[in-house]
């Protein structure tokens, strides 16, 4: 009897499955390290335990041919595109690295870059203490040094257009896997990115189940609703940031044509940190600090902080301050 190929059900399954057992994994190990090297070392090195427990339960299973717990569970075994054999020791190495690795170093990578990019509002002893607590041999470590020298190539108006791009890229990995995983419920191959990239598939090793069109067609339908809900939270994300654009553009021409932006007649005019202009709509943070107001309420569209002490506030907490610059030659 020829072997059928796995539904969706019984991939979700296996994957749930073999989720415990990592969580199970990544606990104990992280447990044994903390034991053994403190909780400091451990805070520092939590995510590169996870990493190792990862590879450790993929190498012992999938990179050594045999099955995974989840899918010795639900009875399937994998197969590459020939759904003849079983994959190749070099296919599913690169299975074991691009689900394993790749998440863990995107994550760094991303981190790091966005870290660097908000550090021109940070001070350089700051920075360094940072660097001093995750040690000089550290992937973090290495990481920060290689985004120091590609950030500092870049003008003061490159980082803050590139900040946003960041952003960006990380909402649109989580859109990308929403996508991947709708395409899941429909195709019924594939539940992962990284077994995509591989060309990994299963087969069932039990015969045909009588509720298995059953269950193809519920997810299809599964399937399409998910396609229907990622194209509507797009859309209004769209709609969201041309709003915001819009919004943007006439506030800068009201801020041209404000009463403010006339010459101060005092030499030394008060200037805000984040625009490197002279202040115009003065606000202050709860803290005391003064920033123009359109700097400070985009600022806090992405980080509801301080730029220069880095205390908590919620936005609606902003202060403008009326007539100020008139108060100020008064004085």
């Amino acid at each position: 009897m020829p072997l059928a190929p796995a539904n969706q059900a019984q991939l979700i399954r296996s994957s749930q499955k073999d989720e415990y057992y990592q969580t199970f994994l990544r606990n104990n190990a992280n447990e044994a390290f903390q034991t053994l090297a403190g909780s400091k070392r451990w805070l520092d090195w939590r995510k590169e335990i996870e990493l190792l427990s990862d590879l450790v339960y993929y190498g012992l299973t999938t990179f050594s041919a045999y099955q995974t717990l989840g899918e010795e569970y639900v009875s399937i075994i994998q197969v590459d595109p020939t759904k003849q054999k079983i994959p190749s020791r070099a296919r599913r190495s690169f299975f074991v690295l691009c689900h394993a690795l790749l998440p863990y170093l995107l994550d760094k990578v991303l981190v790091c870059l966005e870290n660097e990019l908000e550090r021109g509002q940070e001070s350089g002893s700051g920075v360094r203490r940072r660097q001093a607590a995750a040690g000089p041999w550290s992937l973090e470590s290495w990481l920060r040094r290689w985004m120091q020298r590609a950030v500092g190539l870049l003008s003061e108006p490159q980082r803050r257009a590139c900040l946003p791009a960041v952003f960006v890229l990380q909402q649109g990995l989580t859109l990308l896997h929403r996508l991947h995983v709708a395409l899941f419920y429909i195709s019924g191959s594939f539940y992962h990115v990284s077994k995509r990239m591989a060309g990994i598939t299963y087969l069932r090793v039990m015969g045909l189940n009588s509720n298995d069109r059953t269950i193809r067609s519920s997810y299809r339908l599964l399937g399409a609703l998910s396609l229907l809900q990622l194209v509507i939270t797009v859309c209004l994300q769209l709609n969201n940031f041309r709003q915001r654009q819009r919004a943007r553009q006439e506030w800068k021409l009201y801020r041209n044509l404000s009463p403010q932006r006339t010459q101060s007649s005092s030499p030394k005019a008060a200037r805000c940190i984040l625009c490197l202009e002279e202040r115009r709509h003065s606000t202050s943070t709860p803290c005391g600090h003064l920033f123009c107001w359109e700097c400070i309420t985009e600022w806090c569209n992405t980080k509801a902080e301080c730029p220069l002490c880095r205390e908590k506030f919620q936005p609606h907490r902003l202060v403008y301050l009326r007539n100020y610059r008139q108060e100020m030659k008064k004085c």
